[in-house]
């Protein structure tokens, strides 16, 4: 099964939720149980649904392995809740999510979160929180669990780096990188070697690190005529670091960075900044993996 995976922002909503748990050997049997008792919770309340019902888990395991997540489902908030109802009532945020479409029954399910997961590696995107899944037909709806149809979401946020793995040492990566920015018109002001600095001045020893200070001339320019106070916003910041499988280079994203600190005004000059230096990972990326 292809799995699409597309990134939206989830609206606030008034939910009615319950706890409960999952056990891997009766999956499908616990999720039917805990939508009959979140029904079953809902009318005795007197809350009116207004939404499919969902399941967020939680990554540790409780009593007998059993998963504990959270049923829920949306609910009208104009409608009442009884005090001796037992139910539980929350109003949940709006959030950035990561979403895909799984048919079909449970026991495979974990393919679409593999899906998932590859596609947020390769985007950059940061997982942000516990994956929900919403059961837009579920098994109480359904007897034939290839008509089931569930999304699943997983809060996610933007990485604050561009990143690239290269198959390669360190000193050739380094080299590399210094090249493909001097090609986009960036100068690399100072250059930090993280390794040696921590071995001299606290007897530690990790890999080789260095973080690059690359400067766009240009663009900085025009970003200290929009606003004096950019200059704390140079220069962007170039991890190269050696890992097990050759070395990765992170980026600072400059759009992330003007998100954070609210310089709106510096946001066209940061989007070109990103292009650039996402231009100078691509033509390593062409080169290192040309298929």
């Amino acid at each position: 099964m292809e799995y699409r995976v597309s990134v939206c922002e989830s609206i606030p909503q008034t939910v009615l939720q319950i706890p409960r748990g999952i056990r891997a050997d009766h999956v499908s049997a616990d999720i039917a149980d805990g939508m009959r008792e979140l029904t079953a919770t809902a009318r005795y309340a007197g809350l009116t649904a207004c939404g499919a019902p969902t399941l967020t888990y939680h990554e540790q395991s409780g009593p007998d392995d059993a998963v504990p997540v959270e049923f829920a489902v949306p609910i009208d908030p104009g409608t009442g809740l009884g005090p001796r109802s037992g139910a539980e009532v929350i109003v949940t945020p709006g959030t950035l999510v990561a979403r895909t479409c799984h048919r079909g029954g449970y026991d495979d399910i974990d393919t679409a979160y593999r899906a998932l997961h590859e596609w947020l590696h390769a985007s950059g995107y940061r997982p942000a929180g516990p994956p929900t899944e919403v059961y837009l037909i579920g098994p109480d709806e359904v007897a034939d669990p290839r008509q089931l149809i569930t999304e699943i979401r997983i809060p996610v946020t933007p990485s604050p780096a561009l990143a690239l793995h290269l198959p390669a040492t360190f000193r050739t990566t380094e080299r590399l990188i210094r090249k493909a920015l001097r090609e986009q018109g960036f100068v690399v002001s100072t250059s930090l070697d993280v390794e040696a600095t921590l071995r001299e001045h606290l007897g530690e020893h990790i890999d080789d690190y260095r973080v690059l200070g690359a400067c766009h001339p240009h663009l900085m320019s025009q970003a200290l005529r929009t606003d004096p106070q950019a200059g704390l916003l140079q220069p962007c910041a170039v991890v190269v670091r050696a890992v097990d499988t050759g070395t990765l280079i992170e980026a600072a994203d400059p759009t992330v960075l003007i998100h954070t600190t609210g310089q709106t005004a510096l946001t066209e000059i940061a989007e070109r900044t990103r292009r650039l230096l996402a231009t100078a990972l691509e033509t390593l990326r062409t080169v290192a993996y040309p298929n």
